[in-house]
């Protein structure tokens, strides 16, 4: 499959890039800081790009398992609607430049992220470097996640001032880098695989709603995935993991967070988009409205999603694409309502535009031979981190530090 997939895809933006004062806007006008991203965007694009929904290299995965996530996004979304309004809420509030997609051969997460209508800018691996991430962002890389000393530099200075990171697969590598003592690959590669898997804490709200059916979830394995080797144990939570995992392949990890300063990282062995299924026996074969059925969903809403191909697709499969649709979701609505207390400690502004010093002593323009001084533009947000009298120490969104007159802020 790796092999198929390999032609890749070259997607540099998916839907609307949401600009200052662009007919396409929606909703409240963007931050400075969010208009200061978008701007650095089209500055990094190559001219000839254009806009793409995201299947420029065709489809991807079998059939089977097309529909099966296909139907898996209307049941979460169905199902968020009825019993998680305000998550559902929070998932639909995201802007463009809130979900930043890292384009890879192996998978799509932003397959998984335009079903379930979430607003997403897709770039290339070589482009993370050239952008200002926001600590307000998540950051998915898809598989392999191959970046460059200066992309993995960016992802680890983007996730220590409060982003989210989330990996699958073989982009474990580009994590073990960024985050070196916390995770490394381990054991043997998978095969074509899946695996009944036990979800460790059904209140976490990255897992919240992630089990359905009485049968335990199943998580498909991509050929030559990368089991999960845990580094440090008292930092490193597993989320989810696999007996038959383990016994196969030596390490029993799926899903696996740790924090690193302000932001967190999640890793999972596979992909976002799962490309095929395994249905076992029982329930795993009856159709897709057992698996609805078990998800809560009504007479009417079942009826519905009949209609839309319900009951070609397994149970089985729509467990398994369903697992891990919710966890992205649920990792997104938590970015979300994180954010809230974020911003909440980047309480000043920036009175106008002014260059961060060095040093609480240092003032004005670099000397010869010093680093260009960093500047925040009128009304960034920023966060206090020390004061000297008159001088404090400040952090903006993008991450940068130094020091400025009290008097400049408000």
């Amino acid at each position: 499959m790796r092999s198929v997939a390999q032609r890749g895809i070259f997607v540099l933006l998916t839907g609307c890039l949401v600009l200052p004062n662009s007919a396409h806007a929606r909703g409240p006008q963007p931050s400075p800081e969010q208009q200061a991203f978008s701007k650095a965007l089209q500055r990094a694009l190559p001219a000839a790009a254009k806009p793409s929904d995201g299947t420029a290299s065709g489809k991807l995965g079998d059939g089977r398992m097309r529909r099966a996530n296909r139907v898996a996004a209307e049941i979460l979304e169905q199902r968020m609607a009825q019993t998680r309004t305000s998550d559902l809420k929070l998932l639909r509030q995201a802007g463009v430049a809130d979900v930043i997609v890292v384009r890879g051969s192996y998978d799509r997460v932003q397959d998984v992220l335009r079903a379930l209508k979430v607003k997403h800018v897709v770039v290339p691996p070589h482009l993370v470097a050239r952008l200002p991430l926001m600590s307000t962002q998540t950051l998915m890389i898809n598989c392999p996640g191959h970046l460059n000393q200066a992309g993995i530099a960016a992802v680890r200075r983007f996730v220590k001032t409060g982003g989210y990171l989330v990996t699958t697969d073989w982009a474990l590598t580009t994590v073990a880098r960024a985050f070196p003592g916390f995770i490394t690959r381990g054991g043997r590669n998978t095969g074509n695989d899946v695996v009944k898997v036990h979800i460790h804490d059904l209140d976490d709200p990255w897992l919240k709603q992630i089990k359905t059916m009485k049968q335990k979830p199943r998580w498909w394995l991509e050929s030559s995935s990368y089991p999960i080797r845990i580094l440090d144990k008292q930092k490193v939570r597993v989320l989810i993991s696999s007996d038959e995992m383990r016994k196969r392949y030596g390490y029993g990890p799926i899903a696996v967070s740790f924090r690193h300063d302000d932001g967190k990282v999640l890793h999972m062995t596979s992909h976002f988009y799962l490309q095929q299924g395994k249905t076992g026996t029982g329930k795993e074969k009856a159709k897709g409205s057992y698996f609805a059925r078990s998800a809560g969903l009504k007479a009417d809403q079942i009826k519905a999603l009949k209609g839309k191909g319900l009951d070609s697709v397994r149970s089985g499969d729509l467990n398994s694409a369903y697992s891990m649709q919710q966890v992205t979701a649920n990792v997104l609505v938590t970015k979300q309502a994180d954010n809230r207390e974020l911003l909440k400690r980047y309480g000043k502004r920036a009175r106008r535009s002014v260059r961060l010093d060095s040093s609480a002593s240092v003032k004005g323009q670099p000397g010869k031979g010093q680093p260009a001084s960093k500047k925040v533009d009128k009304d960034y947000r920023l966060r206090v981190l020390k004061q000297q009298g008159k001088r404090v120490q400040v952090r903006d969104l993008f991450g940068n530090e130094g020091w400025v007159d009290k008097d400049e802020l408000y």
